[in-house]
């Protein structure tokens, strides 16, 4: 079958297939212009392309009242399938997303995309343009107001810090600040002089400076570990910052991604303007790319290009595009899905509301409901942060004290299905609410990027999870602690115990991401965060 040469006759079959099916038939040509909606004397025209291009069989009928005989070969969705994939194929995905978009068929084409790139892939010559395909739509790659992981990949590439944490040395780096120091309650930061945003605009110690104060806003996420800030300073290309107490994690939290130096951009206030390797090329809301920026002042991304197309389904076996995010909570069973990371812990929260019986009690029926219906799919665990601790497993069930009713976040709550249905035969009232601070109870990721230390503290002391979780004069509390500990990561690690042993917090299953790689993909090693960093990605072109 030949690709389609163009859209006009993609139609007329469309027309015809839509009205006559694929059974053979006779028709007049009076009918067959007023299906395809035009001429009579364009008819015969018409149908011979249609043959020609093999979609038909037509045979006109000689003499007058004799009709025609007409036999729909390729049915319409044959065709415009087969057109679209010849085009993926050939590496021009824009053209088959065109198409597609020109007959409705974005659903046939984001369906079918990962088995069409199989071909692509394997006879794809270019060693500098990654094509990707992703389970999600264009996420929101603001950095400080970023909630979506999906995010992570994009903004890893295109946004620095001003400096970086190496968690397995436990030592900052320069970055953006090419120089750094402390003196009592004050940090002084030098700004590099030749760093430039994607716009051209040039970074200045100004644009860190409103970048910091914009994070002690209260809707910004995680602003809480920047309310040590008391006052910034610019002196020439230094950055002066006190703060009001000498904080254990403000270099942790600079370093964090969330804390990536940015320019507003007022066109497009969720995608701002970064210095990273790789800036925006085209982007909508089911395919965009990423383009190398020429003039970074670090280590330079390898590939030219990286992009990337919204698909339906990813979790496909003959997949055998350039790789494939897989985002589960489930056990991986694909054996050929070697690339593999831990992203953290899904845990049931329990809200101070309740008392330490009822905590205690409704733990024991999670307990029990858990390993009924649920170890079998994920990997259950004992703690957060922790690896550590070790649980006492309840084996009495028969004295319980549940609360009458139970208020349940509406929010994950179809994670636990089997557990609110348990309760509701133990006459548990479950009554679901559109609000964490009005729930008994919550489903909660607890999620561990590159700087575990920073993510131990954020979450057991700041989050929202931990606001609902204690009483304010019991967070306060666990903060002062905190705060004036001389050894914080044991201090951090005994209130992760209280939160356990007090059944604040109920853990219930690792979470995990895998991907798949084409086998000449290289540097996809997959960090905490649970992303790739596409500045090390590279093909190898040579004969294994």
């Amino acid at each position: 079958m030949e690709k389609p040469s163009s859209t006009i006759q993609l139609n007329r079959l469309k027309q015809l297939d839509r009205y006559f099916g694929t059974e053979a038939t006779t028709v007049d040509s009076q009918t067959l212009a007023r299906v395809m909606s035009c001429s009579t004397r364009n008819v015969a025209k018409t149908m011979k392309n249609l043959s020609d291009l093999g979609w038909i069989k037509w045979q006109p009928g000689r003499g007058r009242g004799i009709k025609t005989q007409l036999h729909i070969v390729h049915s319409f969705h044959d065709v415009l399938s087969s057109a679209i994939k010849s085009y993926v194929v050939k590496g021009e995905l824009d053209e088959a997303s065109r198409y597609a978009d020109i007959f409705d068929y974005k659903n046939v084409f984001k369906q079918n995309l990962p088995e069409w790139m199989a071909e692509f892939s394997d006879g794809n010559e270019r060693s500098d343009e990654l094509v990707s395909l992703v389970p999600y739509a264009l996420p929101n790659c603001h950095p400080m107001h970023m909630t979506d992981r999906n995010a992570g990949v994009y903004v890893s590439a295109m946004f620095d810090t001003l400096i970086n944490f190496d968690e397995s040395t436990q030592t900052f780096t320069p970055h953006l600040a090419h120089q750094f120091y402390q003196e009592g309650l004050s940090y002084f930061f030098r700004i590099r002089p030749d760093v430039h945003f994607h716009n051209g605009v040039l970074l200045t110690p100004d644009h860190v400076k409103q970048v910091l104060l914009q994070h002690k806003s209260v809707d910004v996420v995680a602003s809480e570990l920047y309310q040590s800030i008391e006052s910034i300073e610019v002196n020439h290309q230094w950055l002066e910052v006190t703060l009001t107490y000498d904080d254990p994690v403000f270099l942790h939290a600079i370093a964090d991604i969330h804390a990536s130096v940015y320019l507003d951009n007022p066109t497009d206030p969720d995608f701002p303007y970064g210095t990273g390797a790789y800036h925006w090329g085209a982007k909508s809301n089911d395919k965009w790319t990423l383009l190398k920026n020429t003039q970074y002042f670090a280590n330079h991304g390898i590939i030219k290009s990286a992009e990337f197309w919204h698909v339906l389904e990813t979790n496909k076996t003959s997949v055998g595009h350039l790789f494939e995010f897989q985002d589960s909570d489930t056990l991986v069973g694909n054996k050929q899905q070697k690339l593999t990371s831990n992203l953290g812990t899904k845990a049931l929260c329990v809200s101070h509301r309740l008392d330490d019986i009822q905590r205690a009690s409704l733990a024991g029926i999670t307990e029990k409901v858990l390993l009924k219906h649920y170890q079998s799919q994920h990997q259950l665990c004992d703690s957060l942060f922790d690896r550590s601790f070790q649980h006492e497993h309840k084996t009495d069930h028969t004295n319980l004290e549940l609360p009458k009713s139970l208020r349940v976040y509406r929010g994950n709550s179809h994670a636990l299905g089997h557990l609110w249905t348990h309760l509701s035969g133990l006459d548990v009232n479950i009554e679901y609410v559109n609000e964490i601070h009005s729930a008994d109870v919550w489903v909660n990721n607890f999620l561990v990027g590159d700087d575990s230390f920073l993510d131990h503290y954020y979450w057991l002391l700041l989050s929202e999870s931990a606001t609902n979780l204690l009483t304010p004069f019991k967070q306060q509390q666990w903060l002062t602690e905190a705060r004036h500990a001389d050894d914080l990561k044991e201090t951090l690690s005994q209130i992760e115990h209280r939160y356990l042993t007090q059944h604040r917090v109920i853990p219930l299953w690792k979470k995990s991401i895998a991907f798949q790689s084409h086998h000449t993909l290289r540097g996809t090693d997959i960090n905490s965060l649970g992303f790739m960093n596409i500045a090390k990605v590279w093909f190898d072109k040579r004969e294994c």
